[in-house]
């Protein structure tokens, strides 16, 4: 059962293997832009003798999830011009995580939560200079979703990019849409039940993500078991090459339908240290993107679209909580 529920995971987080035969545009326009070099590091703050000034004044103003406030006007603004010149936004999404960002097999579509509301923010920011629904999905993993927005491959990334005052160093943030828990996925026949079972593990996590980091401070013992993608640590764990994964429970959900022989553990960790604030990453030099998207958030909160895209999470198979969608925190 195991070995076929990884197979089932694979063929799902490789569906591309369908949509080579027709090279979308989207990929195909993706090689013609400028490529940055992945990081391993992206998630983490560095330590505090690294901090710039600019990071130590985020720490203390509290601003790791304080966005640029909406100047109150129609969206306007360079970026936003460009962007109607073209119809389209490039935006970064995973393609394997049920619910938010995940390649239907069947249609080689990528359907979910964060997909909708990628469409929902370009409905309201190209209006109808919008091409088609206005998105071009390009698909990123953990470590190339912040820097590939840092290099201007992309507009902005909704990848469950997780806000920190390391990262605002290198992208800025819209204001929070959705909140997440970090906890274990493990095997039915393999549990861990307390903080010392982690030390004693090998647990996975995609590289570059802010779960890295976490677990190095709260549980230092245990040994990390670094891969590209989220599908990636689903399989480690299936095939027995890990006894946990450690990512974020909007993740561990769908992960829990795909596969019966799997749970996600009661293993306690600080609230605190595990909560995950998404932002929709845009680059540091478009203000004027960050404070429409923000606008655009703020109606998508007030109208109840925030409250419709969440329900189809909430439906079986996922079983995701019931939510309200997350206040805004601006810096200004």
């Amino acid at each position: 059962m195991r070995r076929l529920a990884a197979a089932v995971v694979v063929a799902i987080a490789v569906a591309g293997c369908g949509w080579s035969r027709e090279r979308s545009d989207a990929l195909a326009s993706l090689e013609e832009l400028p490529q940055a070099a992945p990081t391993t590091t992206e998630g983490a703050d560095h330590g505090s003798e690294e901090k710039s000034p600019s990071q130590r004044d985020c720490e203390a103003r509290h601003w790791a999830t304080a966005s640029l406030r909406p100047d109150g006007t129609a969206a306007q603004g360079p970026s936003i011009d460009e962007l109607r010149e073209r119809g389209l936004i490039r935006v970064g999404v995973d393609e394997s995580t049920l619910g938010f960002a995940f390649r239907n097999p069947d249609t080689g579509e990528i359907e979910g939560f964060e997909v909708d509301l990628a469409r929902e923010l370009a409905r309201r920011l190209l209006r109808d200079r919008a091409i088609g629904d206005g998105v071009q999905l390009i698909p990123v993993v953990t470590d190339t979703k912040i820097a590939l927005v840092e290099a201007g491959t992309l507009d902005m990334s909704i990848s469950a990019n997780s806000m920190s005052c390391g990262r605002w160093e290198d992208v800025a943030f819209s204001s929070e849409y959705y909140t997440a828990n970090q906890r274990f996925l493990v095997r039915k026949d393999h549990p861990l039940a307390t903080v010392a079972d982690v030390a004693r593990s090998r647990v996975c996590v995609t590289a570059g993500s802010s779960s890295v980091g976490i677990l190095e401070r709260l549980v230092p013992a245990a040994e990390l078991h670094p891969v590209r993608s989220r599908a990636d640590c689903l399989v480690a764990l299936q095939e027995g090459e890990a006894d946990a994964y450690f990512g974020h429970d909007s993740f561990l959900y769908g992960m829990v339908s795909q596969d019966p022989t799997v749970e996600i553990s009661p293993v306690p960790l600080l609230p605190a240290e595990t909560v995950s604030h998404y932002g929709v990453a845009i680059a540091k030099d478009r203000p004027d993107l960050v404070r429409a998207v923000n606008a655009a958030l703020e109606e998508i909160r007030s109208d109840d679209t925030w409250a419709a895209l969440h329900d189809s999470l909430e439906n079986d198979p996922l079983r995701i909580p019931d939510a309200e969608p997350p206040p805004a925190s601006y810096r200004d």
